[in-house]
């Protein structure tokens, strides 16, 4: 049994209708990761950023704490250490 041309194109239309719907469909989950990718390589690039100044810093205080002067400034700051003969004075805010 054959449709009458009068149906038949309407119903072309909606199958291709619905094909190109659910191709577009398939598409959608892996954009939404790519583009939630895009977002999560910069805040790990940021994160990155971040790191890499905080070691540049704790380099920096390794290498001064590896001098007579930068052991001094730590013992009077961290430990409050003072030499013999020398006053403390506390100032309170």
């Amino acid at each position: 049994m054959r449709l009458p041309h009068s149906l038949l194109r309407p119903l072309v239309v909606v199958i291709y209708a619905s094909f190109i719907g659910l191709l577009l469909a398939s598409y959608i989950a892996p954009l939404q990761g790519i583009l939630d990718g895009r977002d999560e390589v910069s805040k790990l690039e940021h994160n990155l950023a971040e790191t890499r100044e905080y070691n540049d810093g704790q380099r920096q205080l390794a290498e001064e704490l590896n001098t007579p002067a930068g052991i001094e400034r730590a013992a009077r700051e961290r430990y409050g250490m003072v030499r013999p003969g020398e006053e403390v004075y506390i100032v309170e805010e």
